[in-house]
């Protein structure tokens, strides 16, 4: 089969002979919304051949093998409607774009039309029926691919159309303040956010005395939603947060001393890109509570 700028050059000379147009004229013939239909072995149809100012038609070449070219067998005004998909063709995660949909008539004008919406991968986001896709959260670049369906004159025709939803590097952060300030002394916590690799890193400092340390719940709070890490067993050897049931290490740091701790399973439920609370037993307000915007 010729390539399609060579099929470019035989539809013209065809069109040209098929219009009574003269065979000297220069065509140019437009293959953007064409499309191309295998009929047999040796025969294809090129459909919705765009010739200017005669409107678009159906071609259906056969192979001649004494000519060794395709040569046409039917010319055919094009009468199948298209369905197009227009919008946006890139959007951030967590962003909002709107998609549309309208009817290509043969003539080549366009009707806007309601459309039944689908994405693949469901993970990319949500389209509603007006067409309004909400891009999800991503970890890493990802095609959204858009199927929309109309039923015109009792048949479906359908149509694609390819969105990239692009992943947004959420910077990292700090945060710090007082967990703890008692008769045994002061606790300090300073944390390093990181909603890329979904860790929260703790520092904690006797400030002074010889203040007591996770002996209570420790909580991430962010809205109406609150977390208590007390599925995770803190080491006060090693300072290391693992995700297991109850807690350990429940002790006392001795002035001046640091300990560290990295949450390396954080709950997923809180959204380390946005503002959230660290809450030490369950205290609402200063000290006992830090937050993390």
């Amino acid at each position: 089969m010729k390539a399609p700028t060579q099929l470019k050059a035989i539809c013209a000379a065809i069109a040209a002979a098929t219009l009574s147009m003269s065979a000297s004229a220069a065509i140019d013939i437009d293959l953007t919304q064409s499309g191309y239909q295998t009929d047999a072995v040796d025969t294809f149809t090129v459909k919705r051949l765009k010739v200017p100012g005669a409107g678009e038609w159906d071609v259906t070449f056969k192979w001649d093998p004494q000519s060794l070219h395709f040569v046409p067998q039917a010319v055919a005004a094009s009468t199948a409607a298209q369905l197009q998909i227009s919008g946006p063709t890139t959007v951030n995660e967590a962003g909002t774009i709107t998609l549309s949909a309208a009817v290509r008539n043969a003539d080549g004008s366009t009707t806007p039309t309601v459309a039944v919406w689908s994405v693949v991968p469901a993970s990319a986001g949500t389209i509603t029926p007006q067409g309004v896709f909400l891009a999800a959260s991503q970890t890493a670049d990802v095609n959204a691919v858009f199927t929309a369906s109309v039923l015109l004159q009792g048949k479906t025709i359908t149509s694609t159309y390819t969105v990239k939803v692009t992943n947004v590097s959420a910077a990292s952060r700090t945060c710090a303040g007082a967990l703890a300030n008692n008769a045994n002394g002061m606790l300090l916590a300073d944390f390093g956010v990181n909603p890329e690799t979904q860790k929260v890193t703790m520092l904690l400092t006797a400030a002074s005395g010889n203040p007591g340390f996770l002996s209570g719940s420790f909580f991430f709070v962010q809205g109406a939603t609150s977390v208590a890490v007390s599925q995770y067993t803190y080491d006060a050897g090693t300072a290391i947060f693992t995700p297991q049931g109850g807690w350990s290490g429940v002790g006392t740091i001795a002035s001046p001393t640091q300990k560290h701790a990295v949450f390396s399973a954080f709950p997923s439920s809180i959204n380390l890109a946005q503002p959230f609370q660290i809450r030490y037993a369950a205290i609402a307000g200063a000290p006992g509570t830090i937050a993390c915007n």
